[in-house]
């Protein structure tokens, strides 16, 4: 079997007493980018910067294409000029007394490319990224979205082999992020490229994505492609994490499960009898309905639970119910209109739906 495209095996680094990665292992093959996931301060920059030759391992190692990078072990550290790589950052950092073409070229004239070359190229970058007919403007003259384009465009006229992205959207606001966060994403599959990209936001992470690493506390808590990672949640802090889940606590009992406030279901599959489990229900698989019309009907697997309503939240194309079903327990769903806050309800889902989750 080859080796992957990019490999990071046991990588660890420490800052002081304080250490920030922990024994990080991900791969990426060719063509594929790589979402380092997760919230601020679980380490995924610091990792970016050891992949770009910004900062050097303690220990673990670094290869690419079988070259080794940084491996502390060995006394091996390639310079961050010498990996032939590219880094489109959350600044845009365009430099203002440039034009746009300028701004793209730079790194083919510091590579000494001939002129010629460096404008067919340059050419050649900005019409990947739609802005060949501003090649002429200034920086300034340009909005937050179109120089993001041309800081690509900027890493992209190199040829890098691997193209780092540090929170590339996370200086833009929402209507220009969810613009360009699919044009990356298109960039990206329809031209191969390998890629690595930093973001703490899920739905960039499941847009540009092949596989995505969800780290926490210096961690790799669970890293495969954004399907699996969302249906298959391998810890608590995964399910979370990704999306927006019930996580209940249960006691399991003679293949039962004991739900706060005394309700009783068949238990799913993965759970120890006599133990506490803690099972995943996702919000979309919760039906809230009113209660008025007498008790609840269940079957065909489906679990019906008395309630009330305690908040509802309108989102365009439905409601957001929150729920108390147990004392001081609560689950959220969605209903198709309004429920009144303290008005009965019936929370209905499916036990196939419910996911018994890692420690």
């Amino acid at each position: 079997m080859s080796a992957p495209y990019l490999e990071i095996h046991d990588l660890r680094k420490r800052f002081g007493e304080d250490e920030v990665l922990k024994g990080i292992s991900v791969s990426l093959e060719r063509g594929e980018c790589l979402v380092l996931l997760g919230p601020s301060g679980c380490g995924k920059t610091t990792l970016l910067n050891i992949v770009s030759g910004g900062l050097e391992a303690d220990a673990g190692a670094v290869r690419c294409t079988g070259e080794a990078l940084d491996v502390p072990a060995e006394g091996r550290f390639v310079p961050m000029r010498r990996r032939g790589f590219a880094m489109v950052f959350q600044e845009f950092s365009l430099w203002p007394h440039m034009s746009v073409a300028e701004n793209v070229a730079f790194g083919l004239r510091l590579r000494g490319l001939g002129r010629h070359e460096r404008e067919d190229r340059t050419m050649q970058a900005l019409a990947r990224v739609r802005m060949e007919t501003f090649a002429n403007r200034w920086p300034g003259e340009l909005s937050g979205g179109q120089q993001q384009r041309v800081a690509i465009a900027r890493a992209l006229v190199v040829r890098p082999r691997l193209l780092l992205l540090d929170e590339p959207l996370s200086a833009l606001d929402a209507r220009l992020r969810e613009t360009l966060k699919d044009e990356i994403a298109t960039l990206l599959r329809e031209e191969r490229i390998t890629a690595v990209y930093v973001t703490h936001d899920q739905a960039e992470a499941f847009a540009v994505g092949d596989r995505i690493a969800l780290m926490n506390g210096g961690r790799v808590e669970q890293c495969g492609p954004p399907e699996e990672l969302y249906r298959h949640p391998a810890t608590r802090f995964a399910a979370s994490f990704i999306g927006s889940s019930n996580i209940v606590p249960v006691r399991t009992d003679g293949g039962r499960a004991r739900w706060p406030g005394g309700h009783d279901t068949p238990l799913p599959s993965g759970a120890t009898a006599g133990a506490v489990a803690h099972l995943l229900l996702r919000r979309e698989a919760v039906r809230v309905e009113p209660g008025n019309g007498g008790p609840p009907q269940a079957g065909n697997g489906c679990v019906v639970l008395p309630g009330i309503c305690r908040r509802e939240r309108f989102l365009g194309d439905r409601y957001e119910i929150l729920a108390e079903v147990g004392e001081a327990f609560t689950l959220r769903g969605f209903g198709a209109g309004r429920i009144a806050a303290g008005a009965p309800v019936h929370v209905r889902f499916s036990m196939e739906d419910v996911r018994c989750l890692a420690e």
